[in-house]
């Protein structure tokens, strides 16, 4: 996965705003999503975003 795809359109977020977002402290979706505005749009974008989270958490 490339760091500059967006992984949610509608708040124009990439995963590299992601692994930052966790890179500084955030610890959960819930984080995250304070951070970056993550899935606060349409919302598509929320079960695949809370996987790669946790994906990324995992590392």
């Amino acid at each position: 996965m490339d760091n500059h795809e967006i992984i949610c359109s509608c708040m124009n977020v990439s995963v590299q705003d992601l692994k930052d977002a966790i890179k500084n402290g955030a610890k959960s979706f819930e984080e995250v999503q304070e951070v970056t505005n993550v899935g606060t749009g349409c919302g598509g974008c929320v079960e695949n975003v809370k996987d790669l989270i946790e994906e990324l958490l995992e590392k």
